[in-house]
């Protein structure tokens, strides 16, 4: 899994995007440091765009789940953005109010 990130007006993006050579380690620090990037950013939502990941890997997942928390306590909102299903089902388990809110059309500006 690569990350690309791109600081928007409104809101922080994340663009997650399959890789030819998954090094699940590497991906999971690299989605940490953007995250904590968009934490400091001071928007007030980041949108983790899902439409070019087929898979969520599960330390992806948790933390995904880990900066819902952590953001939440700022008021700021995670919002995953054209998920699949497979990525959507990732979320199953989780309580509606503690995990990201899914889009699953094209962003709206806030």
């Amino acid at each position: 899994m690569d990350v690309y990130h791109e600081i928007l007006p409104d809101r922080y993006v994340l663009l997650l995007t399959e890789s030819p050579v998954s090094a699940n380690g590497t991906a999971a620090d690299t989605l940490a440091r953007c995250l904590l990037q968009a934490w400091r950013s001071g928007k007030t939502s980041v949108w983790v765009d899902c439409s070019r990941l087929h898979h969520l890997p599960a330390n992806a997942r948790d933390l995904l789940l880990r900066y819902q928390k952590r953001l939440g306590r700022r008021s700021v909102k995670l919002v995953l953005s054209k998920p699949n299903a497979e990525v959507q089902h990732a979320f199953a388990d989780v309580a509606p109010d503690a995990r990201p809110e899914i889009r699953t059309t094209e962003a709206q500006p806030e």
